[in-house]
């Protein structure tokens, strides 16, 4: 295992999974002076069962946009929210039987950052087709569809199985994230940190990402 307590620490990423654009509209503004980037988790009760809010309409925020695209077709997606100026970036499994390099190449077109997750069953391997044409490998510490759930810990290998077989590739984590696991996850090579219920589930957001900040 790398030990990367020395390097410089990962940029905090909060994931927004709701029902509506108001909570959507709501944790946005939570986390607006706390984080540059957030995450919207989209879900359309195909690739995961459970269903979320991801409807593309104008946004005023400074914040910039990622998308976890948990959808059948991405492509689709990605359309559907170019025309929303602070996305910067698509990110979607690559277990989805879908075209990647077709929708890596639309992502270069608009201007944005890609990567591909990985669900706690896929092994890195599955990456070696496209590692040198995307920026971010995102591993996921739980099964992708639901927050709140407990970490799976042996997840957490594989941000070392990446970093020493690509070692440019941006690595992500997300899922199952919560103070008491954090020092663990904080020893593996690690780019950015995704966290939702560790954040939105606490009475103070914000105090949340100045908390978990700290412990960073």
């Amino acid at each position: 295992m790398c030990d990367v307590s020395n390097n410089s620490m990962p940029e905090l990423i909060p994931a927004i999974l709701v029902k509506d654009a108001d909570a959507f509209r709501a944790r946005l503004r939570s986390m607006e002076g706390s984080v540059a980037t957030v995450q919207l988790d989209c879900m359309d009760g195909h690739f995961v069962d459970n269903r979320s809010w991801y409807a593309a309409e104008p946004l005023d925020t400074g914040l910039e946009i990622e998308l976890h695209l948990m959808v059948g077709n991405p492509l689709a997606v990605i359309e559907d929210w170019k025309r929303v100026r602070q996305v910067t970036r698509a990110l979607w499994h690559v277990e989805i039987p879908t075209d990647h390099g077709k929708v890596v190449a639309r992502c270069r077109e608009l201007g944005w950052q890609c990567g591909l997750a990985l669900s706690p069953e896929t092994p890195v391997e599955r990456l070696a087709q496209f590692a040198n044409d995307i920026d971010e490998a995102l591993v996921l510490g739980v099964h992708p569809g639901w927050s709140g759930q407990v970490l799976i810990p042996s997840t957490l290998d594989k941000l070392d199985q990446i970093k020493a077989r690509w070692p440019g590739l941006i690595t992500g984590f997300d899922g199952g994230v919560t103070p008491a696991n954090l020092p663990d996850i904080l020893r593996h090579p690690l780019d950015r940190l995704n966290a939702a219920s560790a954040i939105f589930d606490a009475p103070d957001p914000a105090a949340a990402v100045r908390a978990i900040l700290k412990s960073v």
